[in-house]
């Protein structure tokens, strides 16, 4: 049975073997997202040798920050999110980077920054990666807007998350796709009482690449854009003035 505080979004990440199965899926996937977040980090409008601080919304065993901090080897970059599992997991990868990263634990499930990650702030950088679709609509928007109110002017915002198709056939399309391409690769157990509380959160299913450019918009960014899209994943983002 899954508790109450499971069927909060995003907690159903504290189960150890959600996010071992996770874990493992990231790292069969390391070129594609590698280069993905490579780009992600390239956008970042600051020199290289800027000593920016860097925010990552649910940043799980630390893939995407990784990136900032390899091109920024002066930035400082902290980790928002709530598993143990995964933050155990996170700082062996991350130890590399001494005192310049730490995790910062907090719930954002309200679709706001917790106060702790508000008083380290702001930031030069908020970037995230598959956490903010646990998010209900609203709530995904709500928190759009808390980010632009958390950023320094001159900042950016990039979030490499789910963009849902328009339509059921599109759907089925790119779940094929999806399917074919991952064949040869060990089958994810649907039947787990924790697997199953995340997939009855799946608002993402409302979360086109529409809605998104349109949320970002509205919580008052600049040149607003999807940098990069295959199937139902999209790297979106924008600049705050």
């Amino acid at each position: 049975m899954t508790s109450q505080q499971d069927e909060l979004p995003g907690h159903e990440w504290k189960h150890p073997q959600m996010v071992a199965e996770y874990i493992e899926r990231v790292d069969r996937q390391e070129a594609e997202r590698a280069a993905v977040f490579g780009l992600m980090a390239r956008l970042v409008p600051a020199e290289t040798d800027a000593p920016i601080l860097v925010l990552d919304i649910g940043a799980g065993h630390g893939p995407v920050i990784t990136a900032v901090l390899d091109e920024f080897p002066n930035a400082h970059g902290l980790g928002l999110d709530i598993s143990d599992a995964m933050m155990e997991a996170g700082q062996e990868r991350m130890a590399r980077f001494g005192d310049r990263f730490e995790y910062i634990v907090g719930d954002f499930s309200d679709g706001l920054l917790p106060a702790n990650v508000v008083a380290a702030g702001p930031y030069d950088v908020v970037v995230s990666s598959r956490a903010i679709h646990h998010l209900t609509a609203a709530l995904m928007e709500k928190m759009y807007a808390d980010v632009y109110k958390n950023l320094k002017p001159g900042g950016a915002f990039f979030n490499v998350d789910t963009a849902s198709p328009n339509n059921p056939e599109l759907q089925e399309i790119y779940r094929g796709v999806s399917r074919a391409e991952n064949a040869d690769r060990p089958a994810v157990d649907q039947t787990s009482p924790a697997r199953m509380a995340h997939n009855q959160l799946h608002h993402h299913r409302d979360a086109t690449l529409v809605k998104h450019i349109e949320w970002l918009t509205a919580a008052g960014f600049h040149s607003v854009d999807a940098h990069y899209k295959r199937l139902g994943l999209a790297l979106m983002g924008g600049f705050k003035k």
